[in-house]
């Protein structure tokens, strides 16, 4: 039974929570449960993960999994914030997006079975268009993150993830750093190596050190 902390996180997922009628509130409650993964676990289309994932804590890397040769990196899921894994395993459209996790850091989640939710797509209009919604902007997260990895320059990107750490010193192996990007440890080493010469930053055995912030972000 999750706790009256939780139930208040329900209200504040679903805007629309006090139209769902009592009996149906209590349905989704009473299968709703907390989980908790540890940091470095990974989620391949996991189906005991079907469903709706609220994070309460921690930090999870979603990537594009069924490309063997190398992670495609997408999108992260923070604190309070929502995903939606629907059950396509009857729809012939499971392999056109194939996203798995990691976990970033310990982290806690809320998670709503798909099972559940989807008893209420047909009575409640409003339940259906939030779902609908969900999925359009993980396709949309993560279309727009292929696109970034297509069009913009390695070199670039690589700065952009490294501002966005808001850290003047950076402990990541180059390997970690691969690993969000989308690419292998040999070509993140050239691309340092390349911002290091136009002083952007210093390359160490332990760190990497920024020196200028530039125009990029």
């Amino acid at each position: 039974m999750i706790s009256k902390e939780d139930i208040k996180h329900l209200e504040k997922i679903f805007p629309f929570w006090l139209d769902i009628n009592q009996n149906d509130r209590a349905k989704i409650i009473l299968s709703s449960r907390i989980l908790s993964l540890k940091k470095n676990a990974i989620f391949f289309n996991s189906h005991d993960l079907d469903g709706l994932l609220f994070l309460k804590s921690g930090k999870l890397r979603f990537f594009l999994s069924h490309l063997e040769a190398r992670e495609l990196p997408l999108y992260y899921l923070n604190n309070m914030e929502i995903e939606f894994f629907e059950d396509f395993s009857d729809n012939s459209t499971s392999t056109i997006l194939d996203i798995a996790f990691i976990v970033e850091k310990n982290s806690e989640i809320l998670l709503i079975p798909y099972s559940v939710l989807n008893l209420f797509r047909d009575k409640y209009s409003v339940m259906e268009k939030f779902l609908h919604n969900l999925t359009r902007e993980k396709f949309s997260k993560s279309l727009l993150s292929l696109q970034n990895i297509l069009l913009i320059p390695l070199k670039d990107r690589l700065l952009k993830f490294l501002y966005s750490l808001n850290k003047t010193e950076i402990s990541l192996t180059h390997e970690e750093i691969a690993k969000n990007l989308g690419s292998s440890r040999e070509v993140i080493s050239r691309n340092l190596k390349i911002l290091e010469k136009e002083n952007f930053l210093k390359v160490n055995r332990k760190k990497i050190i920024i020196l200028d912030r530039g125009d990029i972000l």
